[in-house]
């Protein structure tokens, strides 16, 4: 937590997917930065969890079920942070479904396959953008999205994430022009971090695992918490207020790996 404490007090943020892994990593440092942090996911019991720990370490924090790919949900947790905080400075889109553990063939994607990742990823963060707009733009705040170094750099089997993942950071350099007269600076950030399927992974195929981190420059995946989510806060802080419409790769230098 160090040189983290104090940055953001007095504001407020939304994290979505904040039930588990990168996502909940983030609301925790924006939590121990001094923000107000609604934490949101479509399993209640997960972010009611996390949110119950941050509150335990004197943060304040809001857990509230949310599927975003669906808009009335997406727009009722936003009214709901609205309630409980009164405004919102940060939006940090993390939320991404679909089944990422399995890897298929472009020639047997199915639509179905392709559209959970669209909805859950670049419809749902296009959802809570829409959705936290108004009170954005009267705090001049600052967006976060979530695209992935497998859409810039593209990975055999990935068709549909790679897709949903690039339509990020599409809607990202839309909305930085768009919305940069209003004072919100929308960014996104293609981590690889080690989240709880990647550890699961690596306890399976320990030399698979191995491989996959000599693809990497740095030799290690990013800790959520000191990697990715100190990362994240300071896009969102007051120390990189003239950044927008950025892609910042938090993978290690992976996708210098062609």
């Amino acid at each position: 937590m160090t040189g983290v404490a104090g940055r953001l007090r007095g504001r407020v943020a939304i994290v979505t997917g904040a039930g588990q892994g990168l996502g909940r990593a983030i609301a925790a440092v924006l939590c121990d930065a001094g923000a107000s942090v609604a934490l949101l996911g479509r399993t209640e019991s997960k972010v009611a969890d996390a949110a119950e720990v941050m509150r335990a370490g004197d943060g304040e924090a809001l857990a509230l079920r949310c599927d975003v790919a669906s808009r009335e949900d997406a727009e009722a947790a936003v009214a709901a942070t609205l309630d409980a905080y009164g405004k919102i400075d940060i939006l940090i889109n993390n939320a991404q479904g679909g089944n990422l553990g399995v890897a298929t063939p472009t020639a047997e994607v199915t639509d179905a396959d392709v559209l959970e990742f669209l909805t859950t990823g670049p419809l749902g963060s296009l959802h809570m953008m829409q959705a936290a707009f108004p009170a954005l733009s009267e705090t001049r705040g600052a967006v976060v999205n979530f695209g992935s170094e497998i859409g810039v750099r593209g990975a055999p089997k990935m068709a549909g994430y790679a897709m949903a993942k690039e339509a990020i950071g599409a809607l990202t350099k839309v909305t930085a022009n768009e919305w940069g007269r209003y004072g919100i600076r929308v960014n996104q950030v293609c981590p690889a971090g080690l989240s709880p399927s990647a550890e699961a992974f690596q306890n399976e195929d320990p030399k698979r695992w191995q491989a996959i981190l000599r693809g990497i420059p740095l030799q290690r995946l990013g800790d959520p918490y000191e990697d990715i989510g100190r990362a994240v806060l300071a896009l969102v802080g007051d120390d990189m207020t003239y950044l927008t419409g950025a892609t910042l790769m938090l993978d290690g230098g992976r996708v210098l790996q062609r």
